[in-house]
């Protein structure tokens, strides 16, 4: 539709610049060196935390509840090294609740893009058809990945590979994100200022650094700082990080898989996020910087700001 209507107006108005080439050129990418583009710039969604029930609801509560919002845009990009993309990301506004999920998979012969690609699905299915009322919204989270795992697992077996992925979601409700991360993809807050990495990687290099034997930045650069002890499909049951995070207006959350984050340091990803009150410019941006940096692994980033 989008496509229909900007072709009428360049009829209209005379214009010859392709949609894409205008909004690239917007946020800084040149058109004819974005050709690693895969998926960008989907329409941003905005939605109410806590939209308003049939219930009667107390006029200033109601007040409170309509200024606080979630507006959020996701994009993925193949980087400048990788011949194809493994990962995959996914966002449903389900309108009491919002789900935001990203996956970098891994395994030869095109496994991980099939790897990430089935987590995210599932996760999406059982989300939209699953029950939260009743039910603590972390263990909902805690189901999907493990059903996530399940069928990565049967695909797996079925093809005879090692196909792999990681995970991580976001279940927004009432104000409180509910994060469940495998492997080393991230959610980031960020508020007032700084930056906090809410989840834990599930690797040999977070695992020394915690131990103190390694500097956040020496493991950005080691060697085996892709080694994972932890994935989905891996094992019959998988031990996923869970973790609530209370979302505040004017905070920033961002989930990305590592080709982001192994390009640009935490006060990089800080930076360009809070630059941009638009989200769609803020996720560009942010790949624009990873490729500028290297580019050596796919790139996928949510941006999720709250106001």
């Amino acid at each position: 539709m989008i496509d229909s209507l900007w072709n009428i107006l360049k009829r209209i108005f005379g214009m010859d610049v392709a949609w894409e080439t205008m909004t690239l050129a917007r946020v800084g990418i040149d058109p004819a060196s974005a050709r690693s583009l895969t998926r960008v710039l989907q329409p941003v969604h905005t939605v109410r935390l806590r939209p308003q029930s049939d219930e009667q609801v107390d006029p200033e509560e109601t007040r409170m509840d309509a200024a606080m919002k979630l507006s959020w845009h996701g994009i993925t990009d193949v980087g400048l090294v990788r011949g194809h993309n493994e990962d995959n990301f996914a966002f449903l506004d389900l309108g009491a609740r919002t789900l935001f999920v990203v996956a970098d998979g891994m395994g030869g012969h095109d496994a991980g893009e099939v790897a990430s690609n089935i987590a995210v699905k599932t996760v999406c299915r059982e989300v939209r058809e699953g029950k939260v009322q009743g039910t603590d919204p972390l263990a909902f989270v805690e189901r999907a990945v493990q059903k996530a795992n399940a069928e990565v697992r049967r695909e797996g077996a079925r093809k005879g590979s090692n196909m792999g992925t990681t995970l991580t979601i976001a279940l927004v409700e009432e104000g409180t994100a509910y994060i469940g991360s495998v492997g080393d993809s991230r959610a980031y807050w960020m508020e007032n200022g700084s930056i906090t990495q809410v989840t834990e990687d599930h690797s040999l290099v977070a695992k020394l650094v915690a131990a103190g034997k390694l500097t956040r930045e020496e493991a950005r650069n080691h060697p085996r700082s892709n080694l994972l002890y932890r994935t989905i499909g891996t094992d019959e049951h998988v031990k996923s990080g869970a973790y609530r995070l209370k979302l505040n207006k004017g905070g920033t959350l961002l989930l990305c898989t590592d080709g982001l984050w192994g390009e640009l340091d935490d006060e990089e990803i800080r930076g360009l996020c809070a630059r941009e009150q638009h989200t769609e410019i803020s996720c560009a941006r942010l790949v624009q910087r990873a490729n500028a940096n290297g580019g050596k692994d796919n790139i996928t980033a949510i941006v999720v700001k709250v106001s």
